[in-house]
């Protein structure tokens, strides 16, 4: 057969609408420059995303954006207009300044729920609203009512901005996922939602505001997945007892945690990076470890290693995780250095552990928990964690500079790490498009490679 035989030519329209259908819907629409057969497939394609990010420009003049907002408007118009498909999968409109397109927005919800849509995301936050600002915003659309009467085909849904009656989401029994963001709702529309939505495995609320607490009690639900990200919990106190999740994220302030029985958790997120004061708080952040002791998958913040360390157990946990992959995201601050030690000594199981240096909230009040010199810190003087030892075989390290703390932390790990196998360095981007500082920093790792290793097998790349 001939090489340059083109074999979608040969292919009927409704295979093209398939294959179209798995690309973003962005890329479905580049589609339509192959050929005339590719004109119009990507119209028919069953996930559509009408999405302003694509149209305007924000580092652009107002006048300009909104000229842009209306080709984007239009856009949506005429795409409607010309769709034939009896039904679609998913759609997701992103549109931060609504006001002025009302009915435009009426009439692409509806255009989702007419089609039968089973996945539905409605986001109208502005991306100039900053997630770590004090400052609230009031949802800028309220769902049309047409949505709660179509709820039970809804199997996903995201409302960014965008207000809602918690106590009409009787009728949205069938959804499985739920994000919400950007705005005002109390623990007892959540309360509400959860008993309305009993199919309910992932539930993500991102800067949501007016929670004075978070807590789920109610036995039976299937919540396997949480997402709690910057949201402004008032007393600070998050308790949940019943669902057995599988992923854990929470992204705020350092508060008192009580998660009970979390046997089959398998991943975790800590970013506390919204914690202004260096506060005795390493017991809460101590006992929220504990608690997730079954995470193969670890990840936590710089924060978080400058405070654990503070509590009543500064070397290390009594009771091991069991992490497998631990991610560090790093300034590799001389403050965060016990915190490091402390959680090599808490995962005698690790296998993979990835260094994420970057820019990072330490804290000029920092106190240490025991005196040490940071070099010797890396050293004999201080006992080597089992892990490095035995079970360590992978280390990675994102945004490498090749700093002098850097290199400390590197060479103990390589002198010590017997089970070693790889070791991955990722100059950091940093300075520029020239890129004169990343020759510097690859430079820089040419010293790693002269280091004592005590693994033969262990292969050094620099990317």
């Amino acid at each position: 057969m001939d090489r340059n035989t083109d074999m979608f030519s040969n292919l009927p329209s409704s295979l093209l609408i398939i294959i179209a259908s798995f690309l973003s819907f962005k890329e479905a629409a580049r589609t339509c420059i192959l050929s005339k057969q590719w004109l119009n497939i990507w119209r028919e394609v069953e996930n559509v995303d009408f999405d302003e990010n694509n149209f305007v420009k924000l580092d652009e003049s107002e006048e300009n954006q909104k000229v842009q907002r209306e080709v984007f408007i239009n856009f949506a118009r005429q795409f409607i207009a010309n769709h034939s498909q009896q039904v679609i999968k998913t759609l997701g409109l992103r549109c931060s300044k609504p006001g002025n397109f009302l009915v435009d927005m009426q009439n692409i919800v509806m255009f989702a729920t007419s089609h039968n849509a089973t996945g539905l995301r409605l986001d109208f936050s502005d991306p100039t609203w900053r997630e770590d600002a004090i400052m609230n915003h009031e949802a800028v659309f309220e769902l049309p009512s047409h949505v709660y009467e179509h709820g039970q085909a809804l199997e996903s849904l995201k409302l960014f901005s965008c207000w809602f009656d918690a106590s009409k989401f009787t009728n949205f029994s069938a959804i499985k996922s739920l994000s919400l963001g950007w705005i005002n709702i109390n623990i007892g529309s959540i309360l509400v939602i959860l008993e309305s939505c009993p199919l309910l495995e992932t539930l993500r609320l991102k800067k949501c505001w007016n929670l004075e607490y978070f807590e789920i009690s109610q036995p039976g639900l299937r919540l396997q997945n949480l997402v709690l990200d910057k949201c402004d919990i008032r007393h600070e106190w998050l308790a949940i007892e019943g669902p057995r999740f599988q992923f854990f994220k929470y992204s705020g302030k350092v508060g008192q945690f009580l998660l009970e029985n979390q046997r089959d958790m398998v991943e975790a997120e800590l970013d506390f990076g919204m914690q202004t004061e260096f506060e005795e708080v390493g017991a809460f952040l101590y006992d929220l470890l504990q608690e997730l002791f079954a995470a193969r998958i670890l990840t936590v913040c710089s924060v978080f290693l400058q405070i654990i360390p503070s509590g009543d157990e500064p070397l290390g946990l009594q009771a091991p995780l069991d992490v497998r992959k631990l991610t560090l995201k790093t300034a590799l601050h001389s403050n965060e250095y016990c915190g490091i030690k402390f959680m090599l000594r808490s995962s005698p199981r690790l296998e993979t552990l990835t260094i994420d240096i970057g820019p990072a909230r330490i804290f000029p009040d920092y106190e240490p928990p025991y005196p040490f010199d940071p070099e010797e810190l890396w050293s004999r003087n201080f006992q080597v964690e089992f892990c490095v030892i035995e079970t360590l075989r992978v280390v990675n390290v994102k945004g490498f500079k090749g700093t002098r703390n850097e290199l400390y932390v590197l060479r103990y790990l390589l002198h010590f790490g017997r089970a070693m196998q790889e070791l991955n360095l990722y100059a950091s981007n940093e300075g520029g498009d020239n890129g004169e500082n990343r020759e510097f920093y690859m430079g820089r790792a040419q010293i790693v490679l002269g280091f004592y290793k005590a693994s033969r097998n262990v292969s050094i790349s620099v990317l």
